[in-house]
């Protein structure tokens, strides 16, 4: 009974697959299936790589800033062989909304005052001292100190946020917020901010010129971070 029973189910199998139209059928089923599996996989493969650049930070944001600049004057009449300081008190309440400070810039300007023809221009020495103000004394873009003895400009700068330069960045990451998280950081450039300046008289023969009439113009940089894709 048992191989009987046997050699006819052998006997079964083996007719179904030598019949023509059965196989037929059979490889249709199976390259449906197949092609099945490959668009599968193919749509596997393509969420995996959009899920892993998102993963992998592979989205591509442009980071520009917009800036306003703030201005502070003060006027100092320095005696021959003397140094004044002025200070310049920076708080939160000169940022507009969702700024912050970036740099500082100072102009100090001068001219022969005297007001006799033919005296010699005044020499003017500056300095931006190191204080407790949260900035970026050691940036090697810093201009902390210069002088002037022909009566031009004497321009001064101080780096206040890191890296901060108004150019424009391409970045890669998550999101905006994500983008924009090196540019939020509160803090810096606020406190006081001082200028030290000396000056050294010149003049003719007989002639009184002991003091100068400096001008100081600082400019505060302040900007706002946008991220666009």
């Amino acid at each position: 009974m048992s191989d009987s029973s046997e050699n006819f189910q052998f006997d079964g199998f083996k007719e179904l697959f030598d019949n023509s139209l059965t196989n037929k059928i059979s490889a249709a089923v199976t390259a449906s299936l197949f092609l099945l599996l490959v668009v599968n996989a193919v749509d596997v493969m393509g969420n995996n790589d959009g899920v892993r650049s998102v993963l992998d930070g592979n989205n591509n944001w442009q980071i520009t800033f917009e800036e306003i600049i703030v201005t502070q004057t003060d006027t100092v009449v320095v005696a021959d062989g003397d140094t004044e300081t002025r200070t310049f008190t920076i708080d939160e309440t000169l940022l507009d909304e969702g700024y912050r400070i970036g740099s500082f810039r100072m102009t100090i300007t001068y001219g022969e005052t005297s007001g006799i023809p033919g005296d010699p221009v005044d020499s003017v020495f500056t300095t931006i001292p190191q204080s407790d103000m949260n900035a970026q004394w050691s940036d090697e873009n810093n201009t902390l100190s210069d002088s002037s003895s022909d009566g031009s400009d004497i321009d001064l700068m101080l780096r206040a946020y890191p890296d901060y330069d108004g150019q424009m960045r391409n970045v890669t990451g998550y999101n905006e917020i994500q983008v924009l998280e090196n540019w939020n950081m509160d803090g810096y450039g606020i406190g006081e901010i001082q200028i030290e300046i000396s000056v050294e008289t010149q003049s003719l023969p007989l002639i009184a010129d002991n003091e100068e009439e400096v001008t100081i113009t600082l400019e505060i940089i302040t900007f706002k971070p946008v991220a666009q894709q």
